[in-house]
């Protein structure tokens, strides 16, 4: 295996020059020329650097994790590219793990993320997590942003414009027709869930319809919640003739249980859904959405834990930039009636 002196001899420089290229030290004043010639000797001699030695001196691991309450959701997948955009550019490393609700104790994150293993933590919260329970998990020695959530009294957070989301939703659903308009809410926990209800309410005033509270009915992230919150609106009568869906699990579980009661989407029952992911290409019908900038809610924390951990304060931002898009497919259309 190549070695730092190896690449330094190659390319006729000092191991020290070589290593302030190869760690993209902005600061050394060193030329064009010289630059080339050190990461053209890398490239010929595959040298990959010994992040644990580089961390030894600076009291650093290099590296950032990534926390979200299952590894396997769709939704997250552009969260961890934004993340690992920025670590790459930033020559940190993303450990991506998974705290999911049977984790949620005061010490479960701190053994997760293992003792000097990572230099600071993003963090998905858990639809099941209470503020208490969140805080308590948060109290690490390394500086921690969460993603989409945020907690009185504490700085460092991304949110995405929940209410931006669910108003794009509402008014598609409205200039198509339908009056009555349900709603399937997420996690009473979250306070993201509480965002999108409360922009559902002031999307539904605005638009000069009524939201009926036995229209809306309570449920989580995932499509089981869905769809039971599904069949509970659609039991009524009279029943919405289109739903509004906090996430996109839970409107794949709303069209489940449409479909097992006999409900034709859409000519019977519109469904639009809040986020999206590849999988609302294959649904039947394909799924109509209002995509999330997931990818640059994870650059943003990536850039503020990393700028953070460069000294810069945390704050809280809001991503406005870019806006939520709605994505019409084939599960949304006129109401029958």
């Amino acid at each position: 295996m190549a070695r730092l002196k190896d690449v330094a001899a190659l390319a006729g420089v000092s191991p020290s020059v070589a290593s302030r290229v190869l760690n993209n030290d902005t600061q050394a004043r060193i030329n064009e020329n010289t630059r080339k010639r050190v990461i053209d000797a890398a490239d010929q001699l595959r040298y990959v650097p010994d992040h644990r030695a580089r961390a030894l001196r600076l009291s650093r691991a290099d590296a950032i994790a990534l926390i979200v309450p299952e590894v396997n959701n769709a939704i997250f997948s552009s969260l961890h590219q934004g993340v690992q955009a920025v670590a790459h550019d930033r020559n940190s490393a993303v450990f991506l793990a998974q705290f999911d609700a049977e984790t949620a104790d005061a010490n479960a994150l701190a053994q997760l993320i293992g003792n000097g293993r990572v230099d600071g933590v993003i963090v998905q919260r858990n639809e099941h997590f209470t503020d208490d329970d969140l805080i308590a998990a948060i109290q690490l020695d390394v500086p921690v942003v969460l993603v989409n959530t945020r907690l009185e009294g504490y700085a460092g957070s991304v949110a995405l414009n929940d209410r931006e989301a669910v108003e794009l939703a509402v008014n598609h659903l409205r200039e198509l027709g339908h009056e009555r308009i349900g709603f399937v809410a997420g996690a009473p926990r979250h306070d993201a869930a509480t965002r999108r209800l409360e922009g559902f309410r002031d999307s539904m005033a605005a638009a000069g319809l009524t939201a009926r509270e036995e229209w809306i009915a309570p449920a989580g992230w995932e499509a089981p919640a869905g769809a039971e919150a599904a069949k509970t609106l659609i039991a009524l009568s009279p029943r919405p003739t289109a739903l509004v869906a906090a996430s996109l699990n839970t409107a794949i579980g709303a069209m489940r249980a449409a479909h097992d009661a006999g409900i034709a989407v859409p000519s019977e029952l519109s469904v639009v859904a809040v986020q999206d992911a590849w999988m609302s290409e294959y649904t039947v019908p394909r799924l109509t959405t209002v995509a999330m900038p997931m990818r640059e809610a994870g650059a943003r924390a990536a850039a503020m834990l990393l700028d953070h951990l460069a000294g810069e304060p945390l704050a809280d931002e809001l991503v406005t930039e870019p806006h939520p898009q709605l994505i019409v497919r084939e599960s949304t259309t006129s109401p029958s009636s």
